[in-house]
């Protein structure tokens, strides 16, 4: 089984959050750097759980460097529609070459991209391979380069590593100019066996950069480090233990470009989620489990400090859910998260301290063209409150 040299993490806890990983190694400007808005929803990280969050089952085996294509798209209100997606074509070009392409697009109430990466590879040995790639469709100021290689490589097994030259070259900029060029570089693997323990991860980190904004006369500096990883330990025929964790620090500061001037802003984000569950693999299948979100923002403005943010959210969330088989292709899976929310929060507009319950049943509806292409639908419901709990879709092909 050939491999594509792009890998693209959904996290089973929160693929929404995989975004950042992606990100990690192409943070060129300050508009696609930190989602300033990230907790400004109450019911944000809840409202993720409409149409981003899927089964243990869905993701058998942990897949993650196969060709596919992956799409998930949706809405909690009619201004905060959401799209995520990734593309991994491969083709065989013999004499050990391949070419490979990769699109990742994402869209939602505080960022919008799209990548377009092309690659070479060349396959050393079985096992082994090196490859390059680029963007050859992006803005000139937005091309990202990166190398990389394979260097473990069998079935589903695989350890890849790449370094990537973010905006290169950056002198092309128009907007800005790089006073420290900013680099990233990114590592991920999957492992194991399906009848013991099968493990996937991905490390991704936003060298520190400097940025000279060409039009405020401001210096942006920034760095951005995230680590995930997901592991499947089957404990018996039928018992799967899933745990699950992803984290992300984010350091940002703008300042006058004079030394002397006092800072516009310091800004930092700490974001780690958690995640076990207790999956039955029979023919009615069920998982149980419980998820902890730990988050905080410090957004500090010295010349407005009416301005300034902190964020400070914690989440204890039990999660219950079931497969209803309906025939050979149907099946519905409802999905329960209830618990219970300590939120914090401070800016110029909003004031919360709140210990409150929160939680939300999706009824997803899924149809399976073939056993790896399915179409799937997905409507909830507010428990904390008579509401709409938003709605989605998702497409999912691998071969």
């Amino acid at each position: 089984m050939r491999l594509p040299p792009l890998a693209v993490l959904f996290l089973l806890t929160a693929p929404a959050a995989a975004q950042f990983v992606n990100r990690a190694a192409w943070l060129g400007v300050e508009e696609e750097g930190v989602r300033r808005n990230f907790a400004q929803g109450t019911e944000y990280f809840l409202d993720r759980f409409s149409y981003v969050v899927t089964a243990p089952w869905w993701e058998r085996s942990l897949p993650t460097f196969g060709s596919r294509v992956d799409y998930r798209l949706g809405s909690t209100s009619g201004s905060q529609f959401t799209v995520e997606g990734a593309i991994d074509h491969s083709l065989d070009l013999g004499e050990g070459f391949a070419f490979r392409y990769h699109v990742l697009q994402g869209e939602n109430r505080d960022t919008r991209f799209l990548r377009n990466a092309v690659a070479l590879e060349y396959a050393l040995d079985e096992r082994t391979a090196l490859f390059a790639q680029g963007e050859l469709f992006a803005d000139k100021s937005l091309i990202d380069v990166s190398v990389g290689a394979f260097l473990f490589r069998r079935d589903d097994d695989a350890l890849r590593v790449m370094l990537t030259a973010v905006d290169w070259t950056s002198e092309k900029s128009r907007i800005v100019e790089y006073e420290r060029a900013p680099y990233a570089a990114m590592l991920s693997g999957a492992f194991g066996d399906d009848d013991g323990v099968r493990l996937r991860f991905e490390l991704g980190s936003q060298l520190p950069f400097t940025v000279r904004e060409l039009d405020d006369g401001e210096r942006l500096s920034m760095q951005r480090h995230i680590a995930s990883a997901t592991t499947h330990w089957r404990l018996a025929a039928q018992d799967v233990l899933v745990a699950a964790i992803e984290a992300e620090w984010t350091d940002k500061d703008l300042r006058p470009l004079d030394p002397a001037g006092a800072a516009v802003e310091d800004f930092e984000r700490t974001f780690a989620q958690a995640r076990v569950e207790w999956w039955r693999d029979a023919p009615l299948p069920w998982s149980v489990g419980v998820m902890h979100t730990h988050h905080d923002e410090d957004g500090v403005r010295p010349n407005d400090p009416a301005s300034s943010l902190r964020t400070r959210r914690r989440e204890w969330f039990g999660i219950l859910r079931t497969r209803l088989a309906a025939g050979e292709k149907l099946s519905f899976e409802p999905q329960l998260f209830a618990g219970i929310v300590e939120d914090e929060f401070r800016d110029a507009g909003d004031t919360r301290d709140e210990h409150r319950f929160e939680g939300k049943l999706s009824w997803n509806t899924r149809w399976d063209f073939t056993p790896n292409v399915a179409l799937s639908l997905l409507v909830g419901f507010q428990l904390d409150e008579p509401a709409f709990g938003g709605g989605g879709a998702q497409f999912v092909a691998r071969f």
